[in-house]
């Protein structure tokens, strides 16, 4: 069989395994960072729907909230159908608050019909109309009196006939128990877009008294998109189900004229290509668009309404947006991969060399089978705790083989000390918390005999306190593990600090939680102490200057009898789960 030296054979493995994991760690940070930049730009999409969706539903909820009372209202007190009067008065209040509200009105199955209302993009002030004050169905303005409703007709208003039965609010509302959305059109004479929801009014046979309807108008969503700002190249639009237009973050107009007559832009006759493409997908979900070269992220969020109305807002944003903003991160990964395949194939040379020399040594030594050769070895051959032992071993055996008889008592003797030194540093390590150097549970049950007594005989009063840092989780997720232990060590030291050597104990109880045990001390002084913690933890800045509190629950036992240290600690746990709920940073003793 061939044999192989050993530096080759450390090495070879060494080199492989960096090889190995830079490939993988490369083609695992590329293939992923798309999928992070995917997740990246939709977070941020997220985050502008969220904003939009927001404005959008508190700018309707006026709309139906109003048709809503009104519905009620006119349910509740048929009568007041027949004087539209406290009407006027009660639509005048209602839109007076909002910029928004066009019209607020009530047709009734006789045909008349009152309104208050004021044009969808002065918004000056809104005042009233009707079409029964002078002559039937013939509509015309008044002023607003607070006192009787109807005041003092608008000789600037013009005057026409008008028969709200025709009109598509009324005739849309009849037959329905619901309120009922109307269809988005151009108001009249306007460059602005209004909504509508119209309610019917029956009484107790279902006969039809009236229709109350409400219209906002939707230029100030226009506005609103067009006043965010999102990353360049983006666009937001809002759209009916059909695709018609409804806002845009974009300068282009939402209706156009054609043969006289205003007609609505669709999304898939819109003048920008990227928003045609994006007509093809009015489904919720999010979707990758191609256009000129340039790719985009795309995703459709549904705004939903009572009785049935949704709308859909869309979000388009170039994917260069949120690639870029990972591209030095996967710059930095490369790097990192090339450095780390540079050191683990030095680290396994240096290896190779470290164990290598010595093991050399040894093996010609050996060779020539004499023990003067093993003996002349230096005492120290190499740095590495099993080679080194290998030499000692060696070296302890060619002394044994030639002179047995006049040392095996010394090499005894000497051995068993070495034991018992290992034993002792082994029972100091099984009792103590590796991180704080304090205590750990079974070094805190073992020292708890100390102050007690020989079997529980406890011989003078025992304090012990069960505490717990204050939101050491949060602290741990936001600033990492490592600075979470700076924590730790921080509050053993303050333990240590107040509480006196070789007579209390300090112990770490598991995780974030400690006990301390004071033995032969007031409650008052141990309180004390304790508020003595605190400040002390108050007083120090750790990570982002942080500061840390703790809670603490005391249980205060006296000398008259005997206790347990699990009696002790279920009771300091119940004081101080009182000290957590009652708001953390307290002492509940």
């Amino acid at each position: 069989m061939r044999s192989v030296s050993l530096r080759r054979l450390i090495i070879v493995p060494f080199f492989a395994l960096a090889l190995i994991t830079g490939i993988t760690m490369y083609f695992v940070a590329t293939t992923t960072m798309s999928n992070i930049a995917n997740k990246v730009g939709l977070q941020y999409i997220h985050e502008v729907e969220s904003r939009v969706q927001e404005r959008i539903r508190s700018f309707m909820a006026p709309l139906l909230r109003i048709v809503e009372v009104n519905q009620q209202a006119f349910l509740a007190r048929p009568n007041e159908l027949n004087d539209l009067s406290k009407a006027a008065i009660r639509f005048h209040e209602q839109g007076m608050p909002y910029r928004q509200m066009t019209f607020i009105s009530v047709a009734t199955s006789d045909g008349r019909y009152l309104t208050s209302v004021q044009t969808p993009v002065e918004n000056r002030s809104h005042h009233l109309a009707t079409n029964f004050v002078h002559k039937p169905l013939t509509m015309e303005g008044f002023n607003y009196d607070p006192t009787v409703g109807i005041g003092s007709k608008r000789q600037q208003d013009a005057e026409f006939t008008y028969d709200p039965r025709v009109r598509p609010f009324y005739q849309s509302a009849v037959g329905s128990k619901t309120p009922v959305w109307g269809k988005i059109e151009r108001y009249y004479g306007y460059e602005a877009l209004g909504a509508t929801l119209s309610a019917a009014i029956y009484d107790n046979n279902d006969t039809l008294l009236a229709v109350t309807a409400t219209s906002v108008a939707l230029n100030e969503l226009d506005n609103y998109l067009k006043s965010l700002e999102i990353v360049d190249d983006g666009y937001l639009f809002l759209v009916e189900q059909n695709g018609d237009m409804i806002a845009t973050s974009t300068d282009t107009e939402l209706f156009s004229t054609q043969n006289g007559k205003p007609k609505r832009v669709n999304l898939l006759e819109h003048q920008n290509g990227l928003f045609r493409l994006a007509s093809e997908y009015l489904k919720d979900g999010a979707y990758r668009l191609s256009l000129d070269g340039r790719d985009y992220l795309y995703h459709v969020h549904p705004v939903s309404f009572e009785y049935g109305e949704t709308w859909l807002l869309g979000v388009l944003i170039p994917s260069a947006y949120h690639e870029n903003l990972l591209s030095d991160y996967n710059r930095s990964s490369i790097l990192i991969t090339l450095g780390l395949f540079i050191f683990i194939s030095l680290l396994g040379a240096l290896i190779a060399w470290y164990i290598g020399k010595p093991i050399q040594l040894l093996s010609a030594a050996t060779s020539k089978k004499r023990l003067e050769n093993i003996q002349a070895l230096p005492e120290s051959i190499s740095k590495v705790k099993e080679i080194n032992a290998l030499n000692q071993g060696l070296k302890e055996m060619a002394d044994d083989l030639s002179d047995v008889m006049h040392n095996l008592e010394a090499k005894v003797a000497e051995r068993t000390l070495l034991l018992q030194g290992e034993n002792e540093n082994l029972l100091e390590t099984s009792v103590k918390d590796e991180l704080t150097n304090i205590y750990n549970r079974r070094g805190l049950k073992q020292d708890f005999i100390r102050v007690v007594g020989v079997d529980g005989e406890q011989k003078h009063n025992v304090t012990l306190v069960l505490c717990d840092i204050d939101h050491f989780k949060v602290f741990n997720d936001k600033y990492g593990h490592g600075e979470g232990d700076k924590v730790l060590i921080k509050v053993a030291e303050s333990l240590n600090l107040y509480s006196r050597t070789g007579i209390d104990i300090v112990a770490r109880y598991g995780g974030e939680e400690f006990v301390l045990v004071f033995s032969n001390m007031s409650l008052d002084h141990v309180l004390e102490r304790l508020n003595g913690i605190r400040q002390e933890l108050k007083n120090t800045e750790l990570a982002g200057k942080e500061r840390i509190t703790m809670s603490f629950g005391v249980a205060h036992h006296e000398s008259s009898d005997s206790i347990q240290i699990e009696d002790l600690i279920n009771k300091a746990d119940e004081k101080l789960y009182q000290a957590k709920n009652g708001g953390r940073n307290q002492i509940v003793s």
